[in-house]
């Protein structure tokens, strides 16, 4: 917890940071970095994803500083941790691998020829979407989604930084995404 020193403190490192003052802001970073990378940490166990959520909470507090009431920062910057997070876990859960969607849809539907036909559709589709991508991209694909890689790992074993791997899931996300919107337009025919 907090010491009434420390309290007084903060409070005027806010002040000074409510007034737009990057030296308060520098000295709040050093002061919590350890301290929100760590709730971060021993929420996800991932250091990649702890830094980025670490990253994202001080870059919510520079931007919301002036418009923003903090009584106690300690407890503000813990609550920022817990909800990136939140929300963190709420993205990841949205997105479903395509090879288990294909699967449930041959298992889900009726033995006819046109559902084969469908199915055998979406297969090609999908085939056709993952060799559209670079052959770099192709490859981080398939060691995060196949082989269920973490981007540290990823980067480790193709000797790339970790925020490149990240940025390249992104663009490959994005990419298989924007294809399958078109895919109920499948379902219509």
């Amino acid at each position: 917890m907090s010491t009434p020193n420390e309290m007084g403190d903060d409070v005027d490192l806010l002040l000074k940071l409510k007034e737009g003052n990057r030296h308060a802001f520098e000295f709040i970073y050093k002061k919590y970095w350890a301290y929100v990378y760590d709730s971060a940490y021993k929420r996800v166990r991932d250091t990649a994803l702890a830094e980025d959520v670490t990253h994202d909470v001080f870059i919510q507090l520079w931007n919301s500083a002036r418009s923003t009431s903090i009584l106690n920062l300690k407890g503000y910057l813990f609550i920022s941790v817990r909800n990136r997070v939140i929300r963190l876990y709420e993205r990841q859960s949205k997105f479903v691998p395509i090879e288990e969607v294909l699967s449930q849809v041959k298992e889900g539907l009726a033995e006819s020829s046109d559902a084969n036909m469908l199915y055998n559709e979406l297969s090609q589709a999908y085939a056709a979407l993952i060799l559209d991508l670079t052959q770099q991209q192709q490859i981080i694909y398939d060691l995060k989604y196949a082989q269920d890689l973490s981007a540290d790992e990823i980067a480790v074993r193709l000797k790339l930084s970790p925020k490149t791997v990240r940025n390249q899931i992104g663009k490959i996300n994005y990419k298989v995404r924007t294809a399958l919107l078109c895919l109920p337009l499948l379902f219509l025919f």
